[in-house]
């Protein structure tokens, strides 16, 4: 046996490196659609929240309650030194 009989296949091994290449870049596809499709997920659920808090805010329920008369006054406490 000579040296060149022992010899990898020089076309069949630079296919095999680019069909390598290609399931790899396959891979790498699926897994960024399928973190798109989860991020535009939670995007759309964080932005329909935002959306019903902005709402909200602009068109309060009116009237508002009134304030307990018995309850304690929210006001802070001053916790400053004296």
């Amino acid at each position: 046996m000579t040296a060149t009989d022992a010899a990898p296949d020089p076309v069949a091994t630079a296919e095999r490196r680019w069909q390598d290449l290609l399931d790899r870049i396959h891979g790498l596809e699926a897994r960024v659609a399928a973190t798109t499709s989860t991020v535009n997920a939670a995007l759309d659920h964080h932005l329909a929240r935002l959306d019903a808090l902005r709402r909200h805010l602009a068109h309060p329920d009116w009237p508002l309650p009134a304030p307990d008369p018995d309850s304690h006054p929210t006001a802070p406490t001053d916790n400053a030194p004296a």
